[in-house]
């Protein structure tokens, strides 16, 4: 019997780690309109006559080493939108952030606006009271903020219906499963995309029909010697996990009808149907060679997807067209790759964004702050977005059209090394960020008409309160890690447990002990609650 590794990480879905949507919403994905807060920005005016500086916590590649020069000219090009107010940037690495921001924390560091993200728990922070409430700042300081991004985007970052942070306006919506396979194989007719993509979209990607169409596709392999590194079963589970409620360490999901909210129940998606189905089927092609024999000695055990001599299917996500996303992942790997989707519809379910902007606590100029948030999210302070985004034309990068540009030393997104370069997704609204040559053409208008299509939940703005079952979840995150593994290192979902049947009952037996069904019950509590005080 191989014994269960015990490997566990926290799994995000940057957006990870994907949105949920206010009742009302529906399917748009118009913005606001405010009703209360003029149009007129008198009071900005008027408020900028205090010379200001504002101590700004991003989250960054770090420093780089042109970081200094484009604060510089961002301070200079600032003083001519918002007079005598200047930043201080204090750049923190995705990896340390959170250290970071417990020190900061603990000392009251003077701060006026802080990244708040995927790095940290944002419930925790707002009630912990790390960051103030910005519905009135945002109504008399940011008008133009509430014209120009979606109400539900603002929603995602509210407590108890009171709005804490903006959230960086970007694409939203969960993970899209789909199947990649080399298209070589598809020109010799071992599998037929078409009929395959019907069939998912029927019975959904986890089901019987749907493994069966797979299934022949890997037969045919085996029997032409072409399996190469066999089948990736990683990831395919993770991106159903629609309507999460707290992560993957504690696997506890909303299912039922998005548009009738008394229908949604929580589960334990791990003790489903769906779940055991996987499991047994993924036993099975382990078994009949289909994967690799030595799965379980892996480390990272998606290190061959998208290499010529590598897996032969694998797991990922997609958005826009199938066409630009093949498009997209052949020259990504060096060969042609043709992109299966299993799921019709995008989901927008996650319970708060992964990246927002918050004004502290401790700043002194919460006005100011406010101020310059709402530069960095509307169409007035595009430019200067840019600029801190990008850098300086010429030198950072080159302008290939009006919104298209060439980044020099790196492509996507910069890192330490790179002179200049941060996530554009850290900053602001990501609707006004030029589009460079690793994205495909018309990105932003194909991840905004994918907010707008999708099917959203309307659990937006929940968010739970653990305290109540805090010993139970680390309970059941222990036997999760034990059990379960991670997304780049599977245990159970392998395939390689030879008696996983029995090992499944104990893992769902464990996690019972360790109070999943408390869990359950409190969790439910909460969203009936939800939804009986909900606008």
């Amino acid at each position: 019997m191989k014994t269960l590794k015990s490997v566990f990480s926290k799994t995000i879905i940057l957006s990870m780690a994907t949105a949920l949507i206010v009742s009302g919403c529906g399917k748009t994905d118009s913005p606001q309109t405010s009703t209360s807060a003029s149009t007129d920005v008198k009071p900005a005016a008027k408020e900028a006559a205090k010379p200001v500086t504002l101590k700004f916590v991003t989250l960054s590649p770090g420093k780089q080493a042109d970081a200094q020069e484009v604060w510089d000219e961002f301070n200079k090009r600032l003083a001519m939108v918002l007079p005598n107010t200047k930043v201080e940037f204090v750049p923190v690495t995705g990896a340390e952030y959170a250290e970071k921001w417990k020190l900061m924390a603990a000392s009251s560091e003077q701060i006026d606006i802080a990244w708040t993200g995927y790095a940290l728990d944002f419930p925790s922070e707002v009630n912990k009271g790390s960051y103030i409430e910005l519905d009135a700042l945002v109504d008399k300081y940011a008008p133009e903020l509430k014209k120009e991004i979606p109400a539900w985007v603002l929603d995602r970052a509210r407590v108890n219906g009171k709005l804490y942070a903006i959230p960086n306006y970007q694409q939203a919506v969960d993970s899209r499963p789909t199947l990649r396979v080399p298209k070589e194989f598809i020109d010799k007719g071992y599998i037929d995309p078409k009929v395959a993509q019907e069939t998912f979209y029927k019975n959904g990607p986890v089901s019987k029909e749907s493994f069966a169409v797979i299934e022949g596709y890997l037969e045919k392999l085996k029997q032409n010697n072409q399996l190469r590194k066999g089948f990736s079963p990683n990831v395919l589970t993770g991106m159903q996990h629609h309507n999460m409620l707290i992560s993957a360490t504690a696997p506890f999901k909303l299912v039922g009808d998005l548009k009738d909210p008394k229908s949604l129940k929580v589960i334990n998606w791990y003790d489903t149907p769906q779940e055991q189905l996987f499991i047994k089927t993924m036993t099975d092609w382990y078994t009949k060679g289909y994967i690799r024999k030595d799965m379980l000695s892996l480390q990272n055990q998606r290190q061959d997807e998208g290499k010529p001599d590598g897996n032969i299917a694998w797991f990922h996500t997609m958005v826009g067209s199938v066409e630009d996303q093949s498009k997209i992942d052949s020259t990504r790997y060096g060969f042609p790759i043709q992109v299966i989707p299993m799921e019709e519809k995008y989901v927008i379910s996650a319970l708060s964004d992964a990246t927002n902007l918050a004004v502290t606590r401790t700043s002194k100029n919460p006005e100011r702050a406010m101020q310059l948030i709402n530069l960095l999210d509307t169409a007035k302070g595009k430019d200067l977005y840019n600029l801190l985004v990008w850098g300086i034309e010429g030198k950072h990068y080159k302008k290939i059209s009006d919104n298209k540009i060439e980044t020099i030393g790196y492509s996507g997104q910069g890192t330490a090394d790179s002179k200049y370069g941060v996530s554009n997704w850290a900053m602001g609204n990501t609707a006004n960020s030029f589009e460079t040559q690793a994205n495909p053409a018309n990105f932003t208008q194909i991840w905004k008409d994918t907010n707008a299509g999708a099917t959203v939940s309307p659990l937006l703005g929940f968010k739970p309160t653990l305290d109540p079952v805090k010993t139970e979840l680390a309970q059941i995150a222990a036997v999760v890690k034990e059990y379960a593994g991670t997304g780049n290192a599977l245990v159970l979902e392998s395939g390689a447990i030879a008696d996983s049947d029995k090992k499944y009952a104990e893992f769902i037996d464990k996690m019972k002990k360790a109070g999943s069904d408390k869990v359950i019950a409190e969790l439910q509590k909460q969203v009936d609650e939800f939804f009986k005080t909900k606008k």
